[in-house]
């Protein structure tokens, strides 16, 4: 029994050092990191894929961002947050301050196409910014035998948000959910263009309706002199009119569609780009 009992002692006491051995290893791994990371940058992302088409890819995405004191590669892009009509989440670390973040840069050698509505970064401790794809490029390695471009780059307009309702048309079929619209507004200081406008989980433009989008990000032009429509997909839209406000300018301003235009990418159904003054 004493030997039984002793053997029992000793092995009880080397599972116990055992245990401190790998609590203290990964104490020493912890503080090790947080050293390595003592003067690195967590910069936070968000890119948004467009939700038509063949907009997300199964290929190989590759990141720059630009920033006023450098650039930093973050790499490859996981294909599970270039989903169509997703938003993929990720962060990285840098190891110098790149200062104010003017482009995103994304390429790739893929055959497979992807369409990016707008990316976000946050800096830690930083605001977020937006960097729209304006003109609905197409991110694709091939562009001689695909449309498109191996390189892309997206840059921040401004940083002011713009609120935009649209009042669609009580006349029939003036209803649309594939209308996929682009807004450029043109003011006293110059131009900036919208991402796509959409409200997410929302069944926008319905006949007789109203809605507001929130575009954050945007340069603010002064006293809107005109409003340019985009229209990317074939479904048609018929509205009654636009307004825009931002929060330097309160007051809205009010576009008519006096004309009587149908919107759309189909040229048998609408004008796919319209102007307004």
């Amino acid at each position: 029994v004493s030997t039984q009992s002793t053997g029992k002692q000793w092995y009880q006491r080397r599972v116990r050092g055992s245990l401190r051995l790998i609590m203290m290893a990964r104490s020493l791994l912890l503080l090790l990191g947080i050293l390595l990371l003592s003067d690195a940058y967590l910069y936070s992302f968000t890119a948004k894929v467009a939700n038509r088409g063949r907009a997300g890819t199964s290929g190989d995405v590759y990141m720059t961002v630009i920033g006023t004191k450098g650039n930093l590669s973050v790499g490859k892009v996981s294909k599970k947050e270039l989903k169509k009509g997703k938003t993929g989440r990720f962060s990285v670390y840098g190891k110098k301050n790149i200062g104010e973040i003017r482009c995103v840069r994304l390429s790739t050698t893929s055959k497979n196409s992807l369409l990016l509505d707008v990316v976000t970064v946050r800096p830690e401790y930083g605001v977020e910014s937006y960097y729209y794809n304006t003109k609905g490029v197409i991110l694709n390695g091939d562009p001689r035998r695909h449309s498109g471009v191996a390189s892309l780059q997206m840059c921040k307009q401004g940083e002011e948000h713009y609120y935009i309702t649209t009042r669609t048309s009580t006349e029939s079929r003036s209803q649309t959910n594939k209308i996929h619209l682009r807004m450029r507004l043109t003011g006293a200081l110059g131009t900036t263009t919208t991402g796509i406008i959409n409200n997410e989980g929302r069944n926008d433009f319905k006949r007789g309706e109203d809605d507001t989008f929130v575009v954050p990000g945007m340069k603010m032009v002064g006293k809107i002199r005109c409003i340019e429509l985009f229209a990317e997909g074939s479904d048609k839209w018929k509205f009654d009119y636009i307004e825009v406000h931002c929060d330097n300018y309160r007051a809205a301003y009010t576009f008519h569609n006096n004309r009587n235009i149908w919107i759309s990418n189909d040229s048998r159904e609408g004008e796919d780009v319209y102007k307004l003054c």
